[in-house]
């Protein structure tokens, strides 16, 4: 069974989505772009391994779906696009 996860745009600094020492599994990402938008997942906090970046065009929503990624450290997740927004459907 999967939950959906919303974050909403996070400027520069992005957000901690899931703390250190949670372990989930990302299985995709549902991008709602008012203008051009783009979402990068990061693995731990901020500084951590880039896992998955998403672009979208201005106007579109556009699902991605992949094989899924654990995430053992946690998830940090920067959104950037005004009034734009990610849905993390996670496992």
């Amino acid at each position: 069974m999967s939950d959906l996860v919303e974050v909403a745009v996070s400027a520069a600094v992005g957000k901690q989505v899931f703390a250190a020492g949670v372990a989930k599994k990302l299985i995709s990402v549902v991008v709602t772009a008012v203008s051009a938008c783009a979402v990068t997942v990061r693995s731990g906090n901020a500084s951590g391994d880039v896992k998955l970046t998403a672009l979208a065009e201005k106007g579109v929503s556009r699902q991605f779906k992949f094989k899924p990624v654990r995430f053992d450290d946690g998830m940090h997740v920067k959104v950037i696009g005004t009034n734009s927004r990610a849905y993390l459907e996670i496992e």
